[in-house]
């Protein structure tokens, strides 16, 4: 979006209306400290969200709300917070969505089998606590995913991981 602003009177001059990038955004170190705090934040309402839902319904169908909830926000948040004004393909932004959503319902369900294993009638506390657990893990997986899939410069602009 370009807006115009007037450099003598009468005379107008296109301006960019959009904020330059910050450094912060452009290296994998603050990437990382921005995907981390909206990863915090959406999982910290991914067990808040999946206890609430608990008390309705069963474990997979709780698990699974929870998931497709917060999975939807915390991608949309992390291409405005930390990827923001990166080139993205649709179609690959799509299938990113898609792959991490199935990503954590699988590794959720894992980590809620292994926690029956474990405890015979685990509390909805306790199942959370097991699938934000394993989001560390997914976590971690997304950001490379995301950083060099998703979000990924084309050769000729690319530098290295500054």
């Amino acid at each position: 979006m370009r807006v115009l602003a007037a450099r003598e009177p009468g005379a107008l001059a296109p301006v960019a209306a959009d904020p330059p990038r910050t450094a912060t955004r452009d290296n994998v170190v603050g990437q990382a400290v921005l995907f981390t705090v909206v990863g915090v934040l959406a999982t910290a309402a991914n067990a808040v969200l999946y206890v609430l839902l608990r008390e309705i319904f069963p474990t997979g169908a709780s698990n699974l709300c929870s998931l497709l909830i917060t999975t939807a926000a915390s991608s949309m948040a992390h291409r405005h917070f930390a990827f923001a004004g990166r080139d993205e393909h649709p179609i690959r932004m799509h299938l990113q969505t898609l792959a991490v959503f199935l990503f954590y319902c699988v590794s959720n369900s894992i980590a809620l089998d292994l926690l029956g294993l474990a405890v015979e009638d685990p509390s909805s506390v306790a199942e959370a606590a097991a699938v934000a657990a394993m989001s560390i893990i997914g976590g971690t997986t997304r950001f490379v995913v995301m950083r060099l899939w998703v979000f990924s410069r084309s050769r000729a602009r690319r530098s290295s991981w500054e």
